[in-house]
């Protein structure tokens, strides 16, 4: 061929492979066009949904404040309550028409069906309680109000999950604005969810009850837990002067001034439900400092979509310059383009994305076969052996977790029986008993011991002993209530902690489980036994809330049990009951 001929078709290959590689980078950045755009139109539907949450976070003081007024409320309580309500209709109109035209629209139709069904009970249930005098609202409806209009807040999730979805899906980089405002939301919610709690008790001017109590503790760390992800995710020292001052107004206005206020009334609830103050007046002190929250998102909101608006003008900026490079591009391209093509570019994007997929310890990406032995040869070769040690680390990586996680089981688990062992339940019960001085509730703990287990031993076996201990830790297991502990101690011994019981309750649970066991029958090779157990209770009214001194005095029981004759129940300091 001559050489002419040789280098016009050498020239048309440069220009083929120019033009393909000018229109891979510029499909690229256009597609970083159009991501930067949908980043900016999810970020609005997310602003929205999380405006829709907060409308409706809002409209539960009015509402509880209208709760605890008189009948009819006040013309200012009604006009208040009126407003709230529309501002939230126009917060989910607003969200609907964002979202009537979004990729995910379908999958968000039914969260929005069911939300606005919600609302529309939770607002007849409290229209209803609102049409009787403050007297005849009891403390069951106006707790039905309360927690109806709270309900309707999680069914507006999915709608938020979704654009925030998009938006990161566009653009990752917004993460830690995004995740930010979510939980700055979340944290608003929370906080008028704290002042809800306290409503009922307000109203009628009650002291909590067990499950106000309950949801108020759960309630209170939800918020903490909140507050740490919150300051992990804001990267504080690294974040910037804005976002710094929002959360320093977040810790002085609410963590200051209204958690300060909540924990007054805790107390009083707790202590004789005396608040000193109306529904109204709560609201009016707790929620203008939860404003400090919308404050903190309307931040973060604001730093994504100027993060968006920047990666959307960057990209804009580097489509220009490709385009405008291009033709240069073409110009400058030589006859060892070709060459580079298949020995260099070719490799090279195959084995960068073998590293990408490497950096996700994803090993699925194949490698090229590399043309000569030259310099990509080698790197082809040291991203493989980066493979292989990747795998061998992944193949560690599970063996270690599995490990540990079985050290950790057998650590804390009863070999034989599966119940916990000795220092699991040690552990479990200072934690159980924190709680019971923490609440004021009394607990009770039963120490029991198998009769006559070493002539079981001595006459069966060890393995008709193992049978006979693994029977009993399962009678145990059927006999407790949820929320009670249970653990063999050692030897035929067990012990079971029990929440919120005092002695009578405890000999009661104690003569069940005397009576399981002496009815449960034991399977073994020579035949079936039985065999029974003694029991001793002790409680904390009588003996405090030691652990030792439980774990003694209820042992003392069991002793006395057993010297009264075996298979029977002892009260700590009581008479035996055979």
């Amino acid at each position: 061929m001559q050489l002419s001929r040789l280098l016009q078709l050498l020239g048309a290959l440069i220009l083929v492979a120019a033009v393909l590689l000018v229109g891979r980078v510029a499909t690229t950045e256009w597609q970083s066009v159009r991501k930067a755009s949908r980043s900016l139109l999810a970020l609005e539907e997310f602003r929205l949904g999380l405006l829709a949450v907060e409308m409706l976070s809002r409209e539960r003081g009015p509402t509880n404040a209208a709760l605890g007024d008189v009948h009819p409320a006040s013309p200012q309580r009604q006009q208040a309550l009126r407003e709230a309500r529309e501002r939230t209709d126009q917060a989910l109109a607003r969200l609907q028409q964002s979202l009537a035209h979004a990729p995910y629209a379908r999958d968000t139709a039914a969260s929005e069906q069911r939300a606005v069904l919600a609302l529309s009970r939770a607002r007849a249930s409290v229209d209803q309680a609102l049409a009787l005098p403050r007297e005849r609202r009891t403390h069951a409806m106006i707790h039905q109000a309360v927690y109806g209009m709270v309900a309707v807040v999680p069914l507006l999730a999915p709608l938020s999950n979704a654009s925030a979805r998009a938006s990161l899906s566009a653009y990752p980089a917004l993460g830690e604005e995004v995740h930010g405002a979510s939980l700055a939301t979340d944290l608003r919610d929370q906080a008028g969810l704290l002042g809800s709690h306290f409503t009922a008790a307000i109203v009628t001017g009650r002291r909590f009850s067990v499950q106000e109590r309950r949801s108020i503790d759960e309630t209170r760390g939800g918020i903490e837990q909140l507050r740490a992800l919150l300051e992990l995710r804001l990267q504080l020292p690294q974040a910037s002067i804005t976002v710094v001052e929002a959360w320093d107004r977040v810790t002085m206005r609410y963590f200051g001034a209204a958690y300060a206020l909540a924990e007054d009334v805790m107390l009083r609830g707790e202590r004789d439900g005396r608040y000193e103050l109306k529904a109204a007046q709560f609201a009016a002190q707790y929620v203008p400092d939860m404003e400090s929250f919308v404050q903190l998102r309307d931040v973060l909101l604001a730093q994504a979509r100027s993060k968006a608006s920047a990666e959307h003008a960057r990209a804009a900026r580097v489509l220009a310059w490709v385009l405008s490079g291009a033709a240069m591009l073409l110009l400058v391209l030589g006859a060892a383009l070709l060459m580079i093509q298949r020995r260099v570019l070719q490799p090279l994007v195959k084995t960068t994305r073998a590293l990408r997929a490497l950096a996700r310890d994803d090993l699925s990406a194949r490698l090229p076969i590399p043309l000569a032995e030259d310099e990509m040869a080698e790197v082809i070769g040291a991203v493989r052996s980066l493979q292989v040690q990747t795998q061998q680390r992944q193949d560690l990586e599970r063996e270690r977790d599995q490990l540990i996680e079985q050290l950790r089981l057998q650590s804390a688990t009863d070999f034989l029986t599966g119940l916990p062992n000795r220092r699991a339940f040690l552990a479990a019960a200072q934690g159980m008993l924190a709680s019971a001085s923490r609440h004021g509730h009394a607990v009770a703990v039963v120490m029991m011991d198998i009769d006559h287990f070493k002539q079981l031993n001595d006459g069966r076996g060890h393995a008709a002993g193992d049978t006979a201990l693994c029977t009993v830790a399962d009678v145990v297991r059927a006999t407790l209530r949820e929320g009670d502990l249970a653990a063999r101690m050692g030897g035929e011994e067990f012990v079971v902690l029990l929440a919120y019981c005092d002695t009578r309750q405890g000999l009661r649970f104690a003569e069940r489980l005397r009576a399981a066991i002496a009815a449960t029958a034991i399977a073994l090779p020579g035949g079936p036994v039985q065999v029974t157990a003694s029991l001793g209770v002790a409680d904390s009214v009588s003996v405090g809330l030691d652990l030792d001194a439980l774990l003694s005095a209820a042992d003392a029981a069991m002793y006395a049990a057993k010297q009264a004759g075996r298979d029977g129940v002892a009260a700590a300091g009581g008479p035996v009951n055979p």
